[in-house]
């Protein structure tokens, strides 16, 4: 996992585009908080030839770990952070990324999602795979 700094503020456009209103619904009563990180997966897929991949991560959930943690655990955030999807995700769960494109860059990917069910039993794990 990479965690890197970003702007803390929402650029001109973004801020135009948050400012949009629904003709429907009420405005919300706060304004959205950015996220002044980016979250990224390094990895390698299944393919016999691959030499890695390195998308950025826009899953809800971490948004909303790194609000609720920050203010739990302040400063050490990021060691709770990296515990739960770096470490517990990735060593103690089946995790697959959901990944797609965003309309105004359709030809780059990025993860919108994580679905991590447990590690099948050993057995179930043989059968299937031909085991």
């Amino acid at each position: 996992m990479v965690i890197e700094a970003d702007d803390p503020n929402w650029s001109q456009s973004q801020l135009e585009t948050l400012s949009q209103g629904d003709l429907f619904a009420a405005a919300p009563e706060e304004d959205l908080e950015k996220i002044p990180f980016t979250f990224r997966y390094k990895f390698r897929c299944d393919h016999f030839d691959c030499t890695g991949h390195e998308l950025s991560c826009t899953d809800w959930e971490m948004g909303q770990s790194w609000r609720s943690w920050r203010k739990t655990y302040g400063d050490q955030w990021e060691q709770k952070f990296r515990q739960r999807y770096e470490t517990e995700l990735i060593e103690q769960r089946d995790t697959h990324f959901y990944v797609g494109t965003i309309h105004q860059h359709p030809s780059a990917w990025i993860i919108v999602g994580l679905f991590y069910p447990p590690f099948p039993p050993d057995d179930e794990q043989a059968e299937m795979f031909g085991g």
